[in-house]
């Protein structure tokens, strides 16, 4: 009786624990049908300014501005910036161990010539716990991006790299590769040209002009209003592909603890059913012999 009670409570607890599986799931993915309404409802807007970028960085002269200025140091010495996009939580499968772990890559290839920008308490708590240096953690949360949250992050790291204390900017976020799969991307912020040249994979070519552009006041001051507002779309856009990214890993990971939890269930119930009838059996042999014994 005592097995039986044993396989009860046991079969009790992983009941339980599906039920909260199979609501996070539902929860998850919830967040995950308005999360892609978000990132569908942003991707006309960013790829339009992309655009604008482009033919901005087609049609424009010289310039010596620090967002365009490329370093001339040696890149054993230059210092690079990484803006990490993590969760808040877990139980989201690999999600923040995959970011984590390409991040901590970065930062042995750089040879510690790095500073750290975190976004999420899953990538505060990771670094502080393996004390290491965070230049800045955002406290914020990850969950519902706004284009607010991109100019707090803008507002502390664009002067950094107008300073010269940065000589790049990347950013480090999760994308939804397909349904089932998600993958982390690298992406360059600044300096401007290498970063869009190595996000559309091509050289943008100078003194090409098949279309009049006038800049007024001046090429300057166009760059330091476009670049910035530019700069917040692609920030708005990595955290909304990270959450989105997040909430089908989660949906995901609770789908197959949910299943798993069947599986289980049905073995113990296999097993519960078996030690009921091996008792059943007994106490038939014990009232048979007892019987027997009596006549």
């Amino acid at each position: 009786m005592a097995q039986l009670k044993e396989i009860r409570d046991r079969i009790n607890s992983i009941e339980g624990t599906q039920k909260i599986t199979a609501a996070m799931n539902m929860i998850a993915t919830t967040k995950l049908r308005h999360a892609r309404q978000n990132r569908d409802n942003n991707a006309v807007y960013f790829s339009t300014l992309k655009n604008l970028m482009e033919r901005l960085l087609r049609h424009l002269p010289d310039s010596d501005h620090p967002y365009l200025r490329v370093s001339d140091k040696p890149k054993d010495e230059q210092i690079h910036g990484y803006i990490m996009v993590t969760a808040d939580k877990g139980l989201a499968g690999a999600y923040n161990q995959n970011i984590l772990r390409e991040t901590e890559k970065l930062i042995k290839e750089d040879g510690g010539k790095s500073r750290m920008f975190v976004i999420g308490e899953a990538g505060r708590r990771y670094f502080r716990n393996r004390n290491i240096p965070i230049d800045e953690d955002f406290e914020f949360s990850s969950e519902n991006p706004t284009h607010h949250l991109g100019r707090l992050v803008l507002r502390y790291v664009l002067p950094l790299f107008q300073d010269g204390k940065l000589d790049d900017l990347r950013i480090i976020f999760t994308a939804m590769k397909s349904a089932l799969e998600a993958e982390v991307r690298v992406r360059q912020l600044l300096p401007l040209r290498t970063a869009l040249e190595s996000d559309l994979g091509r050289t943008i070519q100078g003194g090409v002009y098949n279309e009049e552009f006038i800049f007024s006041p001046s090429p300057e001051e166009v760059i330091e209003a476009v670049v910035p507002n530019y700069m917040n779309g692609y920030i708005y856009s990595a955290l909304i592909e990270s959450y989105c990214a997040e909430q089908n890993c989660r949906m995901l990971a609770m789908q197959t603890a949910s299943d798993a939890a069947s599986s289980m269930i049905k073995d113990l119930s296999v097993q519960y059913n078996r030690a009921r009838q091996g008792v059943i059996t007994q106490e038939i042999t014990e009232v048979s012999a007892g019987s027997e014994a009596i006549q």
